[in-house]
């Protein structure tokens, strides 16, 4: 299938669609918005909204492959295995990844590396689909050499997330506090820049090559679909791997690694809408006339009951015991997207004849009517219909309780309204440590500390996450127990060693109590010095913090610097917080170490000391 028989129309669609989302132009729009006004559109559109706006582009992308495989009885006999054993696999596993940790992040690690293969072979082949739709001649060597630019492109995306530096990533690999983790072959640095120099290179001649090869048989025009392809292969992976690695650009929002998180996500909603677009246009031509009501409807409530489904019935209280902001979300998403990607690609095979007659040739040229298939009774299908909506709304239901509802609740000190909300997304199936720790520090900051307690306890019984022995050594700091303090801190770190909260407040206790049985300036100048490279020595609760534990050590000339350092930075936020450091930098020169009693020690405790941890609700 080399060369076509004749020209055939190129566009599915027609021009602007296809362009836009087949293409990849789309997302090329949203890179250009993000790099001069990124600020502006993560403020219109929160990170945060991300499941909802996958709830419309993710969820529907899945569920097109579950009614390509499963809605129709040959296609079901046609990919058996796949769709029958190497499914009863995936659910073996995950099954197994519940009560064996290490099997959910061996799982959670294949699908990161192959993720980026799955977005990579779609575009692939999208623009050979392209090509050939234009009658474009693609001689063997040809063929191989464009197929080499887009695979050189994802060894690029693999040298970086399996490297040891976290700054080469393509998309963020962390899941702080997770059950679940990112395992990564930790390639070494040598070889890494070896492996880029000689990889980028590779990739720069296969495109350039892959280029001169089709011009010699084909116009320009013929091969716009396909060269923005390529350029949208390059901006979701090439382009970004290869800036962080080298660390250029770093201005330019999508391509730096602070805002990745939310670039990916558009990747994200631009391959989905993709899948879509190409899934539509096949389910389109195989229907008899008039058998296609409702497709993207039919996709969002079947993607969605895949995602759902689990979250509900594997929620803590219910059958399962992993919360879903600490694991489950992220195991969930290793096994649905394992099984997109082994569906997907049994599916989509341009040599498959079944494939190549509706995507390789207009409908015009005989492309088979399917034929009509016996309706489900009405019983059934209206319950589909009702499990599919309920499990949409199992999936934005949380996200809206927790932007609209849980959160504003907390800005506004509402306990009563954060309480309601609280108990509105555990009915949903979204109980949470963090969000009960952070209910107990909002009671804590409002002297009720018996409440406090109590939630901190709740959360503590629901999962031992680092947030709750976070929140319960924060309450036993404001009761004035440093010990038991100090204590809660380090469970929070053992479990969590990035914990900058933890980190900052058992450093501080170490550094500042009188007691000289709890005092460790070695340990507080440790944990201080982490946060305050981890906060590139820009936050002064962070060099507050530090200078007090260089002065516990002794060392107070640098304990004078970094208090007037961070003098300086909260001059322009918080003028109290800047004069209490200030007294404090007195003491430092004087040759003395900042001490407190137990009790001025609990009424110190500040905001910035124990900054709740955001919770986020994705879908990978």
């Amino acid at each position: 299938m080399s060369t076509p028989s004749a020209p055939r129309p190129p566009w599915l669609f027609g021009p602007l669609p296809d362009l836009l989302l087949g293409c990849g132009l789309g997302y090329a729009a949203v890179f250009g918005a993000l790099a001069f006004a990124g600020p502006s559109v993560r403020g219109a559109i929160p990170f945060e909204y991300g499941p909802l706006l996958l709830l419309v582009s993710g969820t529907p992308h899945y569920g097109a492959t579950l009614l390509r495989v499963y809605e129709r009885t040959e296609d079901r006999r046609a990919y058996a295995l796949f769709a029958v054993w190497l499914t009863a696999l995936i659910a073996s596993l995950f099954a197994i990844a519940l009560v064996r940790p290490f099997v959910g992040s061996l799982l959670l690690t294949l699908m990161l590396t192959w993720s980026p293969w799955h977005y990579t072979g779609q575009n692939y082949g999208i623009a050979l689909m392209f090509m050939r739709r234009a009658g474009v001649p693609i001689s063997p060597v040809a063929k191989r050499v464009v197929y080499a630019s887009f695979f050189l492109s994802f060894v690029l995306t693999v040298l970086a997330v399996h490297g040891q530096r976290p700054a080469g990533q393509y998309a963020p690999t962390g899941f702080g506090g997770s059950v679940y983790h990112f395992i990564p072959l930790g390639i070494p640095d040598a070889w890494c820049r070896a492996g880029f120099a000689v990889v980028g290179a590779a990739y720069a001649a296969a495109t350039i090559a892959a280029a001169a090869l089709l011009l010699r048989t084909a116009r320009p025009r013929q091969l716009g679909p396909a060269a923005a392809l390529v350029a949208t292969q390059a901006l979701w992976f090439a382009v970004p791997a290869l800036v962080r690695h080298y660390q250029l650009l770093t201005g330019v929002e999508p391509l730096g690694l602070e805002q990745a998180a939310y670039a990916f996500l558009w990747v994200a909603i631009g391959h989905s809408i993709q899948y879509l677009w190409i899934s539509a246009y096949y389910a389109r031509q195989r229907a008899a006339a008039g058998r296609q009501p409702l497709y993207l409807a039919k996709c969002v409530l079947s993607g969605a009951a895949i995602w759902a489904l689990p979250a509900l019935a594997l929620a803590p209280g219910v059958f399962g015991r992993v919360p879903y902001d600490l694991g489950l979300s992220a195991l969930i998403s290793a096994a649905v997207n394992l099984h997109h990607f082994v569906l997907d690609g049994a599916i989509w095979k341009l040599r498959d004849g079944r494939v190549a007659r509706v995507l390789l040739r207009s409908a015009s040229e005989g492309a088979p009517q399917a034929p009509a298939r016996r309706p489900p009774r009405r019983a059934f299908a209206a319950a589909l219909w009702a499990v599919g909506a309920v499990c949409a709304l199992a999936i934005a239901g949380p996200v809206l309780e927790l932007e609209l509802g849980f959160r504003p609740a907390l800005a506004r000190d509402d306990v009563d309204a954060a309480e309601r909300s609280l108990e509105r997304l555990v009915w949903m199936g979204r109980d949470s440590p963090s969000l009960r720790a952070q209910l107990a520090l909002l009671k804590a900051r409002q002297r009720d500390l018996d409440g406090a307690e109590r939630e901190a306890d709740r959360a503590l019984a629901l999962f031992p996450s680092a947030d709750s022995w976070s929140a319960k050594g924060w309450i036993a700091q404001r009761r004035g127990a440093l010990a038991p303090a100090i204590g809660a801190y380090e469970h929070a770190l053992k479990l969590e060693p990035s914990s900058m909260e933890a980190a900052n407040n058992l450093a501080w206790l170490r550094a500042t109590t009188p007691d000289a049985t709890l005092r460790d300036a070695l340990q507080a100048v440790q944990l201080a010095e982490m946060n305050a490279r981890a906060t590139s020595m820009q936050e002064p609760w962070a060099l507050d913090t530090l200078a007090a534990a260089y002065a516990s050590a002794l060392r107070f000339d640098l304990a004078a610097r970094v208090g007037e350092r961070a003098v300086e930075l909260a001059r322009g936020t918080d003028a109290a917080l800047a004069d209490q450091i200030a007294q404090r930098v007195a003491l430092y020169r004087a040759g003395r170490p900042f001490l407190q009693s137990p009790d001025d020690l609990a009424r110190d405790v500040s905001e910035s000391r124990a900054r709740p941890a955001r919770v986020d609700y994705r879908l990978q």
